[in-house]
């Protein structure tokens, strides 16, 4: 019986061969000099990331299984996720197929006699091998006819058809080199290699024919010029790039989506007498390392752009492009604005994270845009709109310059918090100011009391908690409030803070910890869901349709989905619009923007209330006063209140209630 052993290269001449090594050696130092030298130019600092690792090595490992091996965010598309993960996974198959090979033929046998190629294991090798052929082949006919079809909008360029053809016809090139090897030396255990074993049937040379060896020798000579040519222009390709997508998604750390950076600690700003303070990045060059490599690592593969609310309303804002002229210009003094983006770009940014949702390599471009907000506070470039914001907020502790004192208006609907309370309901500025959001507080406080829930609010004690100050840029006026609102905290005790706003539920969640609050967060969606669950709320269903929108803060943001549409479908019968959960489409409120407008071609609430007409629901339910603010004013403008009413779910519940379900939990 013959033992199964992978052949060598028996028709390729020892001189030829001594070349491919002579010429394969400098090919890789080329290319690991050039990606050195690219990215030094550019400020990465090597010394710097290699501590990095070391100090973070376990963490960057489960990263690097979770993001660039097992590919999290690609997989989330069917095509584009299989596309990816055959292409993957089909070259990393090949590549250890041949570091295996020449491990065997050119290093163990010539030392030691025999390689590693033969038996039971050179037989699984060759099927494992064939099968990353055919996924890598598969996956890029996949990308291609992705780019042919556009499937989804993309940049495509003749760099992605070159890099695509040109791995296609390596992968081409190397399945009839072993077909032909098979068709020159059959052996029983080829068979094993199967795909080879079919296609050597298209060669009609008998064993070791001089015309078959001849051809043999032709194909690997040009098999190994295109493996050359690929490898040379590796570090001018897309692909090159892509190299440091797996170190950044593996070195950055996994934060929340809403995670924007605190630049400075007034309190130490304060102690140290030393107020010149710098914030935010008027060029490029004074970026951080985390932002030039979170830069680099972009493949420009489109799904931030896809996915912002600003760009498809025609803000001027593209995600894709201020990062990839970011790229562009790493290591230069170029301005971030007007180059990287303009200025109605950096303030039409919603901040709703959809970027960052999307980018599978964990780049968060909306933070770019943070930073250029900052400087343009630092230098005082703000509309009129946005000064009157701030200069209300630091006179009056909320947006509108309306008196404090106007909160305690909501006092006949609830005590003062004191320490008989198990629950602060924190009412927000627009609960206490708006009058579609203070129904809602005033709905979420009637239930809460029909559950039995002891609960108060702080009234004119309470201030703004200063999220959108921190979006805009104002960092100061930000942690000025959150330093207020803390010692407010901690004066009366609070234990547990119940909130509707949800970016007053991300802020006290997400942000306040770093300046001392000790205290549990919880989203009136969250503590009414419990209350239904617990039987200390009861609802009839109504059976009305209704669409459920996800607001930024409350689902991408902190991952609230569910209780939202526990309480919608408990009430009525929930249809979920296209764009939804970890993909909805922002109401666009968030960042600023519903205390000022920018120039666009078209209101990005009217896109979102589009989306909600299609789905032929009756009411929108909402969780969120800015998204419902936002909403019914598009409803309005749009002359569709007769088809849709936008309801907080605190007042759908309220709609639905059975009187007695309390009565009926105490008996």
């Amino acid at each position: 019986m013959t033992i199964p052993v992978s052949p060598t290269l028996v028709f390729i001449p020892i001189p030829e061969l001594i070349i491919l090594y002579s010429i394969s050696f400098p090919v890789a130092i080329f290319d690991i000099y050039m990606w050195y030298m690219s990215y030094s130019r550019k400020g990465i600092n090597y010394r710097v990331m290699w501590s990095y690792l070391k100090a973070n090595f376990p963490r960057m490992v489960k990263q690097f299984f979770s993001y660039a091996i097992f590919q999290r965010k690609l997989v989330r598309n069917r095509y584009a996720g299989i596309m990816h993960l055959f292409i993957f996974y089909g070259f990393v198959i090949l590549f250890i197929a041949t570091a295996l090979i020449a491990l065997s033929h050119d290093i163990l046998k010539p030392i030691i006699g025999v390689g590693i190629l033969y038996g039971t294991f050179y037989l699984i090798f060759e099927v494992f091998t064939q099968i990353g052929g055919i996924i890598l082949i598969v996956g890029l006919l996949m990308a291609i006819v992705r780019r042919i079809k556009n499937f989804v909008p993309m940049h495509t360029t003749s760099e992605d058809y070159i890099l695509l053809s040109g791995i296609l016809i390596l992968a081409l090139e190397g399945f009839f080199l072993g077909a032909l090897k098979i068709a020159l030396f059959r052996e029983s255990f080829d068979v094993y290699r199967f795909v080879e074993w079919y296609l050597s049937y298209m060669f009609r040379y008998g064993s070791f024919s001089p015309a078959g060896i001849a051809l043999y020798r032709d194909l690997w000579m040009i098999h190994v010029l295109t493996a050359f040519l690929v490898a040379l222009y590796l570090p001018y390709s897309k692909l090159f790039h892509s190299l440091l997508s797996p170190t950044h998604a593996s070195k950055t750390i996994v934060r929340g989506n809403s995670y924007i950076g605190t630049p400075f600690i007034l309190s130490e700003v304060m102690a140290s007498g030393n107020y010149e303070v710098k914030v935010g990045s008027k060029n490029v060059k004074e970026l951080s390392l985390e932002y030039v490599t979170a830069a680099m690592a972009c493949t420009d593969c489109g799904r931030c752009e896809r996915a912002c609310p600003a760009y498809a309303s025609g803000t001027g804002l593209d995600p894709r492009a201020v990062v990839q002229n970011l790229k562009k210009t790493v290591g230069t003094d170029t301005e971030m604005v007007p180059v990287i983006l303009t200025e109605n770009a950096a303030w039409s940014c919603t901040t709703c994270m959809a970027c960052v949702e999307e980018c599978p390599v964990l780049i968060r471009p909306y933070n770019f845009v943070t930073e250029t907000r900052r400087n343009l506070v630092m230098e005082n470039k703000v509309s009129k709109e946005t000064t009157a914001y701030l200069t209300n907020l630091y006179n009056t502790g909320n947006p509108l310059g309306s008196s404090p004192m106007d909160r305690d208006d909501l006092l006949q609907y609830a005590d003062k918090y004191s320490a008989d309370c198990d629950v602060l309901y924190w009412v927000g500025c627009m609960g206490a100011y708006d009058p579609k959001a203070k129904e809602t507080a005033i709905a979420v406080m009637e239930l809460m009391k029909k559950a039995g829930v002891k609960f108060g609010i702080l009234g004119s004690e309470e201030k703004c908690t200063g999220e959108t100050a921190r979006r805009i840029g104002e960092e100061g006026l930000f942690q000025t409030l959150a330093t207020s609102n803390i010692e407010t905290f901690n004066r009366y005790g609070v234990k547990k803070i119940v909130t509707s706003c949800p970016h007053c539920y991300n802020t006290f969640k997400n942000e306040y910890p770093e300046f001392g609050l000790k205290a549990e967060v919880v989203h009136h969606s969250e503590f009414l869901a419990q209350l239904i669950r617990d039987g200390k709320l009861k609802v009839k269903n109504s059976e009305a349709i209704t669409t459920y929108h996800d607001p930024c803060y409350l689902g991408r943001g902190n991952g609230v989905y569910d209780d939202p549409r526990f309480i919608v479908s408990s009430s009525s019968n929930l249809v979920e619009m296209e764009k939804s959960r970890n993909s909805s489409f922002c109401c666009g409120a968030g960042g600023g923007n519903y205390w000022y407008r920018v120039e666009s071609e078209k209101a990005i609430s009217h896109i979102r209330l589009e989306q909600a007409l299609e789905t032929k629901a009756s009411n929108i339910a909402v969780a969120c006063p800015f998204c419902n603010a936002m909403l019914s004013d598009a409803a309005r403008t749009m002359n569709v209140e007769d088809r849709v009413q936008v309801k907080d779910i605190a007042i759908i519940i309220r709609e639905n209630l059975i009187e007695d379900a309390s009565k009926k939990s105490e008996s």
